[in-house]
């Protein structure tokens, strides 16, 4: 990690995602899912009559495009911890006791908002209040 006071910043948001309350981890997928402009396509009806389903695709491209970025300049900066940090998070918010049959808005949500907090130096502002926009909105300062 860049310095303590990233690695204690980190911690502070991996700990706080292992401890969101079940309507926190609803409204971080409500908003997420929002944010991340969800499209689910109209079934096909080959893929129907196989038995399979089209999936949901995400169609804010600057949202998709913030979470390459950075974690591309994560990579080539050799910040693997940063990138751990988010899994980290993404882990917490799936096994706290927020119990959601999807929250997988909510898992990216946390994730993002915790990349975009440990590479903060390689991010644009636009990029970073992309990626922290919904912890922002629903956990408050990232």
């Amino acid at each position: 990690m860049t310095d303590d006071t990233t690695n204690t910043a980190l911690q502070s948001m991996i700990d706080r995602a292992g401890r969101i309350t079940a309507e926190e981890a609803e409204a971080l997928d409500v908003a997420w899912k929002a944010d991340e402009q969800i499209v689910v396509p109209e079934a096909s009806a080959s893929l129907a009559i196989q038995g399979g389903a089209d999936g949901r695709m995400a169609t804010n491209a600057d949202l998709l495009a913030a979470w390459q970025h950075a974690l591309d300049a994560a990579g080539a900066a050799g910040r693997v911890d940063e990138i751990e940090a988010a899994q980290a998070a993404g882990r917490a918010v799936k096994h706290s006791d927020a119990h959601l049959r999807d929250r997988a808005g909510a898992e990216e949500a946390v994730r993002s908002a915790v990349l975009a907090t440990g590479v903060r130096d390689l991010l644009s502002d636009d990029e970073y209040d992309t990626l922290t926009a919904t912890w922002r909105k629903v956990l408050g300062a990232a």
